[in-house]
């Protein structure tokens, strides 16, 4: 297959890859991160704990206003935050990344966190911005409730510990034939998973195969144990993945340690810096600064066509409208910075159009890898 050849799955059917322009290849436009229902056990199944204080819960409860801002940077929980529901803004700061000069976005937004696919179909076409849907289950305790069942009803077990083989064709049939119309263009974003648990393993080898069958690339986040990684990428590898076609995502924590990514960027995968623009804290173990010398640090090393820039928008504080970076920082803040320390226009290139463009690039069996 010829560069010119070349296709991409956006929500409004195949385009050109060649068309993509600047890419943001994670993040979150029609979304909510907030646990399923507001419980103990839920909070507890994703890691959290249920805000129980008077005061904690009162703004966990609260409408999103930009009163509350200070106290949600320093890390308090508010479920309006948590919910990216709103097209109309989605839009604006859709559009305002398409003046930055960006011209895609991948929404990682998987089954069970809110994915809208007729939503995000509705912004690219309002907007103008290829987007890019995910599929798939970020983890086994964000399930998404079949259509065919009562939408009232409870997740059960069986749907959290779905086979492989169910998993799998959940995945095909996003990507080959939508959802409603609307196709999939990429698997994920997947949890850091562990495949020593029955229930991520198969998530896992839903997704190895999946992509094996469809050519789709696949995006998860890092586990933060190095061997539990590698035993990741040794199941994708065995169950079919090209590991040249796998991104793997929050790996900003690690970015003060260059060394410390060598082991990932050993094994072919793409190393994605997706949270970009976040105001560092006395809890951040790391800074766009960081981000930005590493970058060039490992291109210059030889590693420039492995890496990947985002910034992972999934909350209203991120947004332009309440005084965050939005979708627009990579391209408006953080390149020029880039440029500042040194970078020049074949690395903006390859960090922000070619190598995401090389991850989406649907692959077939005549094109090869």
């Amino acid at each position: 297959m010829s560069t010119t050849d070349a296709t991409v799955v956006a929500v409004t059917g195949e385009v050109p890859a060649a068309s993509l322009g600047a890419v943001l290849p994670h993040e979150h436009l029609l979304s909510d991160f907030a646990p399923p229902d507001d419980t103990p056990e839920s909070w507890a199944r994703t890691g959290r704990t249920r805000p129980t204080a008077a005061g904690a819960l009162w703004l966990y409860r609260a409408p999103l206003t930009m009163d509350l801002l200070g106290e949600i940077g320093m890390g308090a929980v508010n479920r309006d935050d948590l919910l990216l529901g709103d097209a109309g803004l989605a839009a604006a700061e859709l559009a305002a990344f398409r003046e930055a000069g960006g011209g895609t976005v991948v929404d990682l937004t998987t089954d069970g966190l809110g994915r809208d696919p007729a939503g995000l179909r509705r912004l690219a076409e309002k907007t103008g911005v290829t987007v890019v849907m995910g599929c798939g289950r970020h983890h086994p305790t964000r399930t998404a409730i079949p259509a065919a069942r009562d939408a009232a009803a409870p997740t059960s077990a069986r749907d959290a510990a779905a086979p492989a083989e169910e998993l799998t064709e959940e995945l095909v049939r996003d990507l080959t034939e939508g959802v409603r119309g609307v196709r999939a263009g990429i698997i994920g974003e997947l949890a850091a998973l562990d495949p020593g648990v029955p229930a991520e393993r198969a998530l896992l080898v839903a997704a190895a195969r999946a992509a094996a069958a469809t050519g789709a690339a696949v995006s998860l986040a890092r586990n933060e144990d190095p061997a539990v990684q590698q035993r990741v990428l040794d199941l994708l590898a065995e169950e079919g993945a090209d590991l040249t076609r796998v991104a793997v995502g929050h790996c900003d924590a690690l970015s003060p340690r260059p060394d410390d990514l060598e082991p990932l960027l050993g094994r072919g995968v793409f190393v994605q810096f997706d949270q970009l623009g976040r105001l560092p804290t006395a809890l951040s173990v790391s800074d766009d600064q960081d981000v930005a010398a590493a970058v060039l640090e490992l291109a210059r090393r030889g590693h420039a066509g492995r890496l990947l820039l985002s910034q992972g928008v999934r909350a209203k504080s991120q947004l332009l409208a309440y005084g965050g970076g939005g979708y627009a920082f990579v391209l408006r803040q953080f390149v020029p910075y880039l440029r500042m320390l040194g970078a020049d226009d074949e690395l903006i290139e390859t960090v922000t159009v070619r190598n995401p463009r090389r991850l989406l690039t649907l692959r077939t069996e005549e094109a090869g890898s």
